[in-house]
């Protein structure tokens, strides 16, 4: 009896297997009825001019400074430094997307490459900027670290550009294992 079943129930398994398409529904790989991405995508700002105002190359100097791994409050050591050329471009929303690619100094062995999208607030002659969700990227250009290279999808940055200097002051959690943070001053080129 025992044999019996086992082979009904093995029939009955075999052959709801061979139709498990049939129980999908038709409109399951339908991209018409997934959300239309302007409504929460194209979200207006109303900073436009700011991020105008700031759109440009900057002059930077990068430094990377070790925090404590509880807070990632703390300094503990000033790693490196180096001059890097940073781009801010304005975006139709009114925020700006701020980038740097490969920066790296002679004591640092991977490449460094960032990408944010910066919100902007103005208090008088200086523009706050805020940003989440940073992507930060390194790179290994001689193949010596055998390692997985570190990276983030959760880079955070906060600082501030001062509008009668054009100078620019950030610092970026870069949210990587490591609690590293790199701290930015530059100024627009003109």
């Amino acid at each position: 009896m025992l044999k019996y079943l086992s082979i009904v129930l093995s029939l009955f398994l075999l052959f709801s297997a061979c139709e498990r398409d049939d129980y999908m529904s038709p409109d399951q790989a339908n991209p018409d009825l997934l959300p239309d991405t302007g409504d929460y995508l194209d979200e207006d700002y109303k900073t436009q001019a700011l991020a105008l105002e700031m759109a440009g190359e900057y002059k930077s100097n990068i430094g990377l400074i070790y925090y404590d791994e509880e807070t990632r409050t703390i300094p503990q050591l000033y790693l490196t430094q180096g001059d890097k050329t940073i781009h801010l471009q304005e975006l139709k929303s009114g925020a700006a997307e701020l980038t740097f690619d490969r920066f790296n100094t002679a004591f640092m062995p991977l490449e460094l490459s960032v990408r944010f999208k910066v919100l902007l607030q103005e208090k008088g002659d200086t523009i706050l900027m805020k940003g989440t969700d940073g992507i930060i990227r390194t790179n290994n250009p001689t193949g010596e670290i055998g390692t997985p290279l570190p990276e983030s999808d959760d880079g955070e940055l906060s600082g501030y550009y001062l509008r009668g200097e054009k100078k620019m002051v950030l610092q970026i959690d870069l949210m990587l294992p490591i609690p590293i943070k790199a701290s930015i001053k530059g100024i627009q080129n003109n």
